[in-house]
């Protein structure tokens, strides 16, 4: 059975948090705060890479800058597939890409946050997931955003979306 791996590193007041599988090969969140006082913005993506609670990627640098823009405190990343891949094509040949807590993780996630954008592109209708983690958001009752959506309907992709552009109701 696979175990949780729960990390966590703190400089002054900033906190990062991540949650993994016991061999690395899943990364069910990732959390950064700079205040616990006021509002908490959960983004749901792809497929997380190479991000832990220590190292920072390009997507998780674009996820913090806007959510301190947007006046957020704390943020969190959740993905529709917890694989880590710096290759998003690995999630079409790859038999076990959602991981085994995802789900569990996700729903607490989505609980958690105060507001929620998706942003995970076209490759999120890979197994119908897409479908399956849309119910869990409609079944919370609470407004989703995006940033834009592609030709297939599908919330973009947020690292290359220009910070002028704001969230726009989804459902």
């Amino acid at each position: 059975m696979e175990k949780l791996v729960r990390r966590q590193i703190s400089c002054n007041d900033f906190v990062s948090r991540a949650i993994f599988s016991d061999c690395f090969n899943f990364r069910y969140s990732i959390t950064r705060t700079w205040s616990y006082q006021g509002s908490k913005l959960l983004y749901i993506l792809l497929n997380p890479s190479k991000a832990t609670e220590e190292i920072t990627d390009p997507t998780l640098i674009r996820c913090q800058n806007r959510a301190m823009l947007l006046g957020y405190k704390q943020f969190r990343v959740c993905n529709l597939f917890a694989f880590r891949s710096t290759n998003p094509d690995l999630l079409k040949i790859t038999p076990d890409i959602i991981g085994l807590h995802n789900d569990k993780i996700l729903l607490e996630s989505i609980a958690w946050a105060d507001n929620i954008i998706c942003s995970w592109g076209n490759l999120g209708i890979i197994q119908s997931r897409n479908l399956k983690v849309k119910n869990f958001l409609q079944k919370s009752g609470k407004p989703i955003y995006h940033l834009g959506l592609t030709k297939k309907n599908q919330p973009k992709h947020l690292l290359y979306i220009s910070f002028d552009v704001h969230p726009c109701i989804w459902f």
